[in-house]
């Protein structure tokens, strides 16, 4: 098996789980909306990532899978499954409560639980125990960051054109901190093409991350139904061991 292959999932959690979904909720209105991504890297099917979310009443709710596949599944046999439930204060404010995820491969299992209080994270918890990582960040010192299944939906839901590649975020999954920003924008062929930077900030080993910088890019297409809004049709972004595209299979 691929030792680049084995360490997108084992080693870039935090990336990994930057895929997808979405509800979004417009004048008293649900709009419902799942995701099926198939994730690949140099033309090797490495994973899928499917997600829900349920957005009402100036709340959320997500949960997600991520599964290994290919030679990756059948190696590892990887699945992460995770859920987040928080408040909307406005579409580019999401604020997370708390968030749960199990992680089990052929090696071991970990659970982890996450809260936050004032916006600010209150309790961490890994069982049986945390990774060892000497450059781990104090979680408690953190001061409105989000959860990297939250700045998932931020990212990815649908938005309308007004919305379209603006904002940025702090995300934080314990132990690093990463930022999330748009940067610019670009129509081609009637898709629009948002563009932008993961930064890794914190909590990283200086030697494995000399570059810290890392683009990405998410493209949506106009929804036919509603021709302001927008939806995800695929997202691609690098990390330290190239490009991972994620493609949608299912659309609006």
């Amino acid at each position: 098996m691929s030792k680049n292959i084995r360490s997108i999932a084992l080693t870039s959690y935090p990336l990994n789980s930057l895929f997808v979904l979405s509800f979004t909720f417009f004048c008293g209105v649900l709009y419902a909306e799942e995701f099926s991504f198939n994730l690949s890297t140099k033309g090797i099917s490495f994973g899928s990532f499917e997600m829900v979310s349920e957005e009402q009443n100036r709340k959320y709710q997500v949960s997600s899978v991520f599964e290994s596949t290919g030679i990756l599944g059948m190696f590892t046999k990887i699945k992460v499954v995770s859920g987040v439930h928080g408040r909307v204060s406005s579409w580019n404010d999401l604020r997370p409560k708390e968030v749960l995820s199990k992680w089990k491969s052929l090696l071991n299992s970990k659970q982890s639980r996450i809260r936050y209080k004032n916006n600010r994270l209150s309790h961490y918890e890994v069982l049986p125990k945390p990774r060892d990582n000497p450059f781990a960040i104090d979680p408690y010192q953190l001061q409105g960051s989000i959860d990297p299944l939250t700045v998932t939906y931020w990212m990815l839901k649908r938005r309308k054109s007004g919305q379209l590649c603006l904002g940025t975020k702090k995300v934080s999954e314990g132990q690093s901190l990463i930022s999330v920003d748009f940067q610019k924008k670009k129509l081609i062929d009637g898709h629009m093409h948002c563009q932008g930077l993961f930064t890794f900030l914190e909590g990283f080993d200086p030697s494995k991350f000399k570059n810290r910088k890392f683009s990405f890019n998410l493209i949506y297409e106009n929804t036919k139904s509603m021709p302001d809004i927008w939806s995800v049709k695929s997202m691609s972004f690098y990390t330290r061991i190239g490009l991972i595209t994620a493609v949608r299979n299912n659309s609006n």
